[in-house]
């Protein structure tokens, strides 16, 4: 039995400490430790002490915890299906700021001013349009761009451990098809030069981009 003294104490420490745990919380952690489900270090000999209540409680609440982040895991996650429209509207928002607007810029710059990766994404659209054939003596040749433009990008890395060691090494294990990420590298910088000099061709045949562009 505890003491008025105890019992007080007790009281004040869950109060203070543990205001978020309920009656019935308590109870089920003492629970789970008569189950064995939760284990504390602390030796209590027969009493009911705010240290051992404590140790139980935080046994208890690291389990809780434990218990809720395994739920969220194993929760199906809900997948909003994209409409139609939607798809749509993405794609006219990536074409109208990805190409229309750097090819009307291409008069007062001089080139078509987007990144390599934006450009290979537009060379698929082109290509599953049916708006470019690459022919076979072209995909060697854009190729051979390719790799220049990628070993002359190594030998400006001046942050990176001997690149182009690294970038020939890479190229020889690509040659012998032992290296599947520098040939995505290859074929993806040679599919945005193709697509860059091909809308500069359209640029200078004065083809209407936004016409074009309804096309893809």
């Amino acid at each position: 039995m505890l003491t008025d003294q105890e019992y007080f104490t007790i009281k004040e420490f869950l109060i203070d400490e543990y205001k978020d745990f309920s009656a019935e919380e308590i109870i089920e952690a003492f629970k789970k430790l008569s189950a064995g489900k939760i284990k504390v270090d602390i030796d209590h000999y027969g009493k009911l002490s705010p240290i051992y209540l404590g140790a139980v409680l935080r046994a208890y609440k690291e389990m809780r915890h434990k218990a809720i982040a395994e739920a969220e895991r194993n929760a199906p996650k809900e997948e909003k299906e994209v409409t139609t429209e939607e798809k749509k509207a993405i794609r006219e928002e990536f074409l109208q700021n990805c190409l229309i607007k750097p090819y009307k810029a291409i008069e007062e710059t001089g080139s078509f001013d987007v990144d390599k990766k934006t450009a290979a994404m537009l060379f698929k659209i082109f290509r599953r349009a049916r708006m470019i054939n690459v022919t076979p003596i072209q995909e060697i040749d854009y190729e051979k761009k390719a790799i220049d433009e990628l070993k002359s990008q190594a030998s400006t890395d001046y942050k990176g451990h001997k690149p182009m060691q690294k970038f020939f090494e890479a190229i020889q294990l690509m040659n012998k098809g032992q290296n599947s990420k520098m040939q995505f590298r290859v074929t993806e910088r040679a599919c945005a030069l193709y697509l860059i000099d091909h809308v500069l061709k359209l640029k200078g045949n004065n083809r209407d981009i936004e016409q074009i562009a309804k096309q893809l």
